[in-house]
């Protein structure tokens, strides 16, 4: 197995030589067909704001986009084969939808989606054995301006939540980006503060730096992390990612609860909505009572994607 995690390096690396010397492509698809404010708004921050990172963002399927306040369709079905060092193979499948409500305003969106973030989860696992389970909702964005947004979202397991994000960019290769999430599930109360930092260094090579704490009353005490993530364009079908990462809790006192490195290798293939992924990556979690262990475990990700977004 440790020969198929070495082998998918080999090919991350064989893949961009092979593109190097294909001819550099536009990597920004900001066309609008549509002039509303929502649109031009998102088409805004397309050219003028680090613009590889939407490519990536969008590439990647990441929330940054998905969740972002514009009017459109996506359904992701997704397989994940996993391979657990100690534990052999599982497969788990999974759905998430965010469709357009015609005939009525464009800020309302039904939604079919977990309560947790998939982005969070990604640079920082935990060692949480149950899976998200998704639910039906709907998605109303209060407010579209340029750089903020306001998002309300109710789900039927009951759940509630309130999201802000704020976009300011230092450069046209550095930004800053803030969000803060104030959610009701069930019982549970909680918020959770992130800020991320872009810098693309050109069109092919894209860096994050990602911060996140989390508070609620199901859980005691704070959780935080930082991690980064480098992107890299091979082709306009194929893209890598690099993440390393920490997260910490502050209880029963403060610990580092789990180190993290991981690759995704994504490629486009045989028809626009096809896609696979590689993923190899190790974690050190360690508990409240000092026990450490190290988990290896590689994903192979087969995923159906349609969006008009």
């Amino acid at each position: 197995m440790y020969k198929l995690i070495i082998y998918t390096f080999i090919l991350s690396f064989y893949s961009h030589f092979l593109a190097a010397e294909e001819k550099a492509e536009d990597l920004c698809f900001s066309k609008s067909e549509q002039h509303s404010l929502v649109d031009d708004s998102y088409h805004y921050l397309n050219t003028k704001f680090c613009q590889p990172a939407l490519w990536f963002d969008s590439f990647f399927a990441d929330q940054r986009i998905t969740k972002d306040a514009r009017a459109g369709t996506m359904v992701r079905w997704y397989n994940d084969f996993v391979w657990l060092e100690g534990e052999g193979f599982s497969y788990v499948p999974n759905i998430s939808a965010r469709l357009y409500l015609p005939k009525t305003s464009k800020k309302f969106k039904i939604v079919f989606e977990s309560d947790t973030t998939d982005t969070i989860k990604e640079l920082f696992p935990d060692d949480e054995s149950e899976q998200p389970k998704n639910a039906l909702g709907l998605s109303y964005d209060v407010s579209v301006k340029t750089r903020s947004t306001i998002n309300i979202k109710a789900t039927f397991r009951p759940g509630l939540e309130v999201s802000y994000r704020y976009i300011y960019p230092f450069t046209q290769q550095t930004l800053w980006r803030f969000t803060q999430k104030i959610y009701q599930q069930k019982m549970v109360t909680g918020e959770i503060t992130g800020f991320d930092i872009d810098h693309s260094f050109n069109q092919k090579f894209l860096l994050r730096w990602s911060n996140f704490a989390k508070l609620d009353t199901d859980v005691e005490g704070l959780q935080m992390g930082t991690g980064f993530t480098l992107y890299h364009y091979i082709s306009p079908t194929q893209a890598l990612n690099y993440r390393a990462s920490i997260s910490a809790k502050n209880k029963p006192y403060h610990y580092i609860d789990n180190t993290h490195l991981g690759l995704t290798y994504r490629q486009n293939i045989i028809r626009s909505w096809f896609f696979y992924e590689l993923s190899p990556e190790i974690n050190w979690p360690k508990n409240s009572l000092q026990e450490k262990s190290k988990d290896v475990s590689f994903t192979l990700r087969l995923e159906v994607m349609f969006k008009n977004i």
